[in-house]
């Protein structure tokens, strides 16, 4: 199963998860790692790669999901691409975890790190022009 990592500004990625698992019940191989200034980049560097182990332990890779490109969560997730093991899709939006979930067992880490970008894309709607 791939693993997948939520790294956020804040506690932004453990809220994700939380809502994620209430709408779809406890999922294996999902943690999430928060960025905070008190916290020293070298330390979450150590964190993430320890969750990123502990994820990908079954050796199917890993999906990382960060809040905004360009932000230090992506920026330290970088660090750790490893192409086809490590993909990083950044706007995460709770369909797109959602769908991450229910759709890591089938493919490959690339091939879900494309549906998820795309996915997330869709998620995004303006109720306004639906009426």
């Amino acid at each position: 199963m791939i693993g997948v990592v939520v790294v956020t500004h804040s506690s932004l990625g453990y809220e994700f998860i939380k809502a994620a698992e209430m709408i779809v019940g406890p999922a294996d191989q999902l943690q999430a790692v928060s960025i905070d200034r008190s916290i020293a980049v070298e330390t979450v560097q150590h964190q993430l790669r320890e969750v990123l182990n502990e994820v990908g332990r079954d050796g199917d890779g890993v999906i990382i999901l960060t809040d905004m490109f360009g932000g230090t969560p992506t920026n330290i997730s970088a660090e750790f691409l490893q192409d086809p093991l490590v993909e990083i899709i950044t706007g995460v939006n709770l369909p797109m975890l959602l769908k991450c979930i229910s759709s890591r067992d089938a493919q490959s880490v690339v091939e879900l790190a494309v549906l998820l970008k795309e996915y997330g894309r869709k998620a995004v709607m303006r109720p306004s022009e639906m009426f």
